[in-house]
């Protein structure tokens, strides 16, 4: 993976990550959709991770004014 652009927003609780992936597209939404795999990802054995709340259902768009 290959991130190219970070945004931030403590604000709104949220965190907007743009990357690249060397994978099929129907494998990183595999990854994304199912938590104990994004745990695996998100935390190499070293820095374990746990995701508690796992919400993957799309996010109404966001608007500028």
């Amino acid at each position: 993976m290959t991130v190219t652009n970070i945004l931030k927003d403590a604000e709104s609780l949220t965190m907007t990550i743009n990357a690249t992936f060397d994978a099929p597209v129907e494998r990183v939404w595999q990854v994304w959709n199912d938590p104990r795999q994004l745990e695996r990802w998100w935390g190499p054995p070293t820095y374990p991770a746990t995701v508690v709340e796992h919400d993957f259902s799309p996010a109404a768009p966001s608007t500028t004014t």
